[in-house]
């Protein structure tokens, strides 16, 4: 400890071996001594060459505190004199002027703000800001990462960081790099039947961000947009950030109900966008038909609106043959009617944030605009390694890997739930994706039933909180769960302890 050799300063405490370098420590303690009203304004300091010798220090270590202290304005340092305490407001003035206002000046959210604090559940919010263990049996939009080929992932990272050059290191396109853009458009190409050019993709950072843009590149505040219902809250919380109108438009067994939104009455039918999931629509799992893909590109016609087509896991079905995206029909103006976003957090893993949306011509230098005025493009060295793992055929193989996996977990939990769960309760067999549904007794509490699973260590989501209220009209409860992310013991596992809360809290006698 090297104390002050001087009363007048004897607040000064500095320590040697300490991780603040010594003129660290004497530009915090003496910005200290200014706010807590120990040095007055006008104070007159000692030179830094009597202050070094007070404190036993090197001058160059008293003149750094002090060039710092008069850069950021608590001091003042003037040529041939000793420097001053600049007029500089006490901690305890402005506290005491703060606790003198109201006590409603607390910081103003905005309206954007205020409308998504009431579309993400406190209990949600919390999970995120607790850094909760996400990766629980029953957990949904999670990935199985034991799955993984991380040594080829590893490989593709390593060797791009180490060819990178200085035109890769300066990239700046909004669109993202051009290899990755090539890779993903011969992915959706081949897999999801999409016809496009590089110039029409964009790479995002995910799913969610690529609607993000969308919302702010089509809506403006007030416009009606088509969400499906029930559906992910993070769609209508994007729309409602970009000050339009989220408007729920029901899912059948055939996908999205394209006449209730076109119904003057029930729907919107002058809607600017239409956001829909036509290979798998969360959390149902419905597929939209070919009939209704073609009223719903009609209409859209009809009204001028564009079509937001969210890729949620078109990869995985199981049951029939897969339809293509809506970029792959052969029909007059979907080129121009049609917005296709995918991501690749679910097939393999969150944590990379990478997705991609592929645009009509005519909106790509709108839409690059709106990017450029934001967040750019994601990094360049896992949108590198990202293409090398496609073009080379590892991403294909994984899929294949992931999608065998999926369908036996399915098929397996599916059978244990039929024999352990009570029969007012029914599971819905989806024909595609990593989730499926639960439909509960009509008088039954989804959200304490997920809340009492977790205290056991399985996670759901209540249907209800996805599906929109309308007059009226209750929301009809349920469970969505997640069976993807976790081999078949842990979700056995699962299964009968949800099966044993599920019939606790319907007053059903649990199946042997």
């Amino acid at each position: 400890m090297v104390p002050a050799r001087s009363s007048s300063h004897a607040f000064l405490r500095l320590q040697r071996g300490a991780p603040a370098t010594l003129a660290a420590q004497l530009v915090e303690q003496l910005r200290r001594a200014v706010l807590d009203g120990v040095l007055q304004p006008d104070h007159l300091l000692p030179s830094s060459r009597e202050l070094a010798r007070e404190l036993g220090v090197s001058r160059n270590t008293a003149v750094a505190a002090y060039e710092a202290l008069a850069a950021d304005g608590t001091i003042v340092v003037r040529p041939r004199r000793a420097p001053v305490v600049a007029h500089v407001p006490a901690r305890a003035g402005w506290q005491g002027a703060a606790r003198a206002q109201p006590a409603a000046s607390a910081p103003r959210l905005s309206k954007s703000a205020r409308r998504l604090a009431a579309v993400v559940p406190p209990d949600k919010l919390d999970a995120l800001l607790e850094g909760r263990a996400r990766s629980r049996p029953f957990g949904v939009g999670l990935p199985d990462l034991e799955l993984l080929p991380w040594r080829i992932l590893d490989r593709c990272l390593a060797r791009r960081f180490r060819a990178m050059s200085a035109a890769d290191a300066l990239l700046d396109d909004p669109r993202g790099a051009p290899l990755l853009r090539r890779a993903v458009l011969h992915h959706v190409a081949v897999a999801r039947g999409v016809r496009a050019t590089v110039d029409q993709v964009f790479i995002t950072e995910g799913s969610q961000a690529a609607i993000d843009l969308c919302c702010r590149a089509l809506l403006d505040p007030g416009d009606a947009a088509w969400v499906e219902d029930p559906g992910p809250l993070a769609l209508r919380a994007a729309v409602r950030m970009a000050g339009a109108r989220p408007v729920p438009i029901p899912v059948d067994e055939d996908g999205l109900r394209v006449d209730v939104g076109a119904h003057r009455r029930r729907g919107a039918p002058r809607a600017r966008v239409a956001f829909v999931s036509p290979a798998y629509a969360f959390p149902s799992g419905a597929r939209l038909t070919l009939p209704r893909r073609i009223e719903l590109l009609a209409w859209a016609g009809r009204a001028g609106a564009v079509v937001v087509e969210i890729d949620y896991e078109g990869e995985l079905r199981f049951d029939g043959s897969p339809l293509p995206s809506l970029l792959g029909l052969d029909m007059e103006g979907v080129k121009d009617r049609v917005i296709h976003v995918g991501s690749f957090s679910r097939s393999l893993f969150p944590g990379l944030r990478l997705g991609f949306m592929i645009v009509p011509p005519a909106l790509v230098r709108a839409v690059a605009a709106v990017r450029a005025a934001s967040t750019r493009s994601p990094p360049y060295l896992l949108q590198a390694a990202l293409a090398d793992f496609i073009d080379e055929g590892h991403f294909a193989r994984h899929l294949r890997k992931l999608k065998q996996a999926t369908r036996r977990r399915r098929d397996l939990v599916l059978a244990e739930l039929g024999r352990l769960l009570p029969g007012a309760v029914r599971a819905r067999a989806p024909a595609g994706g990593s989730v499926l549904t639960l439909d509960l007794p009509a008088d039954a509490d989804d959200v304490a039933i997920v809340q009492a699973l977790a205290a056991r260590g399985v996670d759901a989501l209540p249907l209800s909180r996805s599906t929109a209220s309308r007059a009226g009209a209750s929301r009809a409860p349920g469970l969505i769960l997640g069976f993807g992310a976790h081999a078949e013991p842990a979700l056995l596992e699962a299964a009968r302890t949800l099966a044993a809360v599920v019939a606790r809290a319907t007053g059903a006698r649990e199946q042997r």
